[in-house]
């Protein structure tokens, strides 16, 4: 105990010894990151130092935080394209660890699939043991927050077979003692949090519990293992419903039959090369959405719309960790461009319940049946309590509502100003009502976000409303039809 509070209070001195040279004993005004100041080039260029140490500083708090940026990096609505560009490149840019270290661990991995070890070993002894996998040393091509990535060629016995390259994540050392103590130090801000607001509103706590449960998630992202199993998950699912002859949509099978080229693909994970701390899959040759030609992007987004709402509306598992790195565009046999979806660490359950009441709510927002989207649906998805009379509260809701997602439309700078404007709404919310958010709704609110911040790159008219109601009305329909056979 003594041992483990001594090894916390050493890695938070750590922190704030690493982050005390990027704030240089004076007050630094972040809220421009947030809401900058009309562009000048002298603002410009402050906003640009500003951004470039924020970035510095999450690299150097590490993963947990480095996952943090990468969340802000999709949100142009929250932050300006200046600093948007600096978070972006910690979903590819971060500081890989030495090539010599992760060699080793490969070596180790390896090894123990094959049943032998040897404690010692030098790296003649290490090369032999990767080149009896590999045809050549593998080479690095991308650093993250939690491993880097190398592009190698398995060895096969045939010379005159084909080919096949694989990506190789290989974690960072100590990750799970690094991971462990900033989780701790992040629930215990969310208990703390927890007791300020209990203590000064009506809210009801949740801010320990959603990090306990986005804990819960980090430690199984450091099995990559638990990652290969939903990776091979997804991949089935995934190619039933978008791919081949035999489409799906929700739960039903398509009688017709489509001929046309795939549109979306999942890596095919080797099992056999697969441990704990190294993930062996098949390598895909793309770029990220996000980086597309503003064409591609536009063909392409209403896939990755429908492909999102297929995970949480119908699977029942979704990808609860989108940033720009995780989705790719690739090219199919046909030529056509294809979505790639990699990194399949953080996974989150939606119950069937949950589903239906996510259906109807996003069904009931989009034609302005306010009613039952605040007395049925926000009960039934957990916002508010069962017992709770909303009759005062209905006049606030639909005014958010309405003004903050509905009538902003596409336009971000209208949704930041109306977001503004009904700011004492929120507030009534958030302090005089039992107000709480669902662990889940967090993550499918990341997920959005991401879509609609590549999409809006393309297509600066996208509105993800519009777009995610086809698909949750034909959701709704097929629950109706199961529901009354």
């Amino acid at each position: 105990m003594v041992k483990g509070l001594s090894s916390l209070t050493g890695h938070y001195n750590e922190i704030c010894q690493k982050n005390e040279a990027h704030c240089e004993s004076r007050e630094i005004s972040f809220t421009k990151l947030i809401r900058p100041s009309d562009s000048t080039q002298e603002t410009d260029y402050e906003e640009r130092d500003l951004a470039q140490k924020l970035r510095r500083a999450l690299t150097n708090l590490g993963p947990t935080f480095i996952k943090v940026g990468q969340q802000l990096s999709i949100r142009p609505d929250l932050v300006s394209p200046i600093v948007l560009y600096e978070l972006q490149r910690l979903c590819d840019a971060v500081p890989p660890f030495e090539c010599e270290i992760a060699m080793r661990v490969l070596a180790d991995e390896l090894e123990s699939t094959q049943k032998t070890y040897c404690e010692r070993r030098n790296n003649e002894d290490i090369q032999r043991i990767i080149m009896k996998t590999f045809h050549e040393m593998p080479t690095l091509v991308a650093s993250a927050s939690l491993g880097q990535v190398y592009k190698g060629k398995l060895r096969h016995d045939d010379p005159h077979s084909d080919p096949e390259y694989v990506a190789i994540k290989i974690q960072r050392p100590d990750m799970l003692e690094t991971v462990t103590l900033d989780l701790f130090l992040l629930v215990a801000y969310g208990k703390t949090v927890d007791i300020i607001c209990s203590f000064l509103t009506n809210q009801i706590p949740y801010h320990q519990a959603f990090l306990n449960g986005f804990s819960q998630g980090a430690f199984m992202e450091l099995n990559y293992l638990h990652e290969a199993a939903n990776q091979s998950f997804f991949r089935n699912e995934i190619h039933s419903r978008f791919n081949g002859q035999k489409r799906e949509w929700g739960s039903i099978r398509r009688k017709d039959f489509n001929d046309g080229p795939d549109k979306v693909i999942v890596p095919k994970v080797y099992s056999e090369y697969t441990t704990e701390r190294i993930l062996v899959t098949e390598w895909i040759n793309g770029k990220p959405l996000a980086q597309a030609p503003p064409e591609q992007i536009r063909e392409l987004i209403p896939v990755g719309v429908e492909l999102f709402l297929c995970q949480l509306l119908d699977i029942g598992k979704f990808h609860a960790d989108p940033h720009p790195g995780n989705l790719y565009v690739t090219t199919s046999k046909c030529g056509t461009p294809v979505l790639c979806l990699l990194d399949f660490g953080l996974v989150a359950h939606v119950d069937e319940h949950d589903r239906n009441s996510m259906t109807n709510a996003i069904v009931n927002l989009l034609q302005g049946d306010y009613d039952t989207l605040i007395s049925h649906d926000a009960k039934q998805l957990g916002f508010l309590p069962q017992d709770i009379d909303v009759t005062d509260l209905k006049p606030v809701l639909k005014t958010i509502l309405k003004t903050a997602l509905v009538e902003s439309g596409s336009n971000l700078h209208d949704r930041r100003r109306n977001l503004m404007a009904i700011s004492n709404e929120l507030n009534v919310v958030f302090f005089e009502y039992p107000f709480c958010v669902p662990p889940f709704f967090a993550l499918v609110t990341r997920g959005l976000g991401l879509l609609e911040g590549i999409a809006l790159s393309g297509d600066p008219s996208f509105d993800i409303f519009k777009a995610s109601y086809p698909y949750a009305k034909k959701r709704a329909m097929e629950t109706l039809r199961n529901y009354f056979a």
